[in-house]
């Protein structure tokens, strides 16, 4: 045993220091992915502490992931317009208009920005 010791001394001693450096660099690294308690994202917060922006964010968010939810359309050309995005507000009923030509909702929000 001390045979094998002496002669791989200097690859045990890497090897050790490899180990060490190692587990300091996951622990640095566990340390400083956790997000700081002043931090929140728009996820975190309770639906009343959220502002419009974040809702729009949200929904867009949710539009992304399933584009012929017409529920989640209809919910957000309603923040564009309270936020005065007409723009916005046609783009979105336009793309629920693609999706349902006769929905009721959208052609009745699009009559009130005309």
């Amino acid at each position: 045993m001390n045979d094998f010791i002496s002669k791989h001394k200097l690859k045990l001693i890497t090897a050790a220091v490899l180990v060490l450096f190692s587990v300091y660099i996951i622990s640095g690294i566990n340390e400083h992915t956790v997000i700081p308690d002043h931090i929140h994202s728009i996820d975190d917060k309770a639906p009343e502490e959220r502002t419009d922006e974040d809702n729009i964010v949200i929904l867009r968010r949710t539009i992304q992931n399933e584009p012929d939810n017409i529920e989640a359309m209809i919910s957000l050309s309603d923040l564009y317009i309270k936020t005065n995005d007409s723009k916005s507000a046609k783009k979105t009923l336009n793309e629920i208009l693609k999706i349902d030509p006769y929905h009721k909702g959208a052609k009745e929000r699009m009559s009130q920005l005309d």
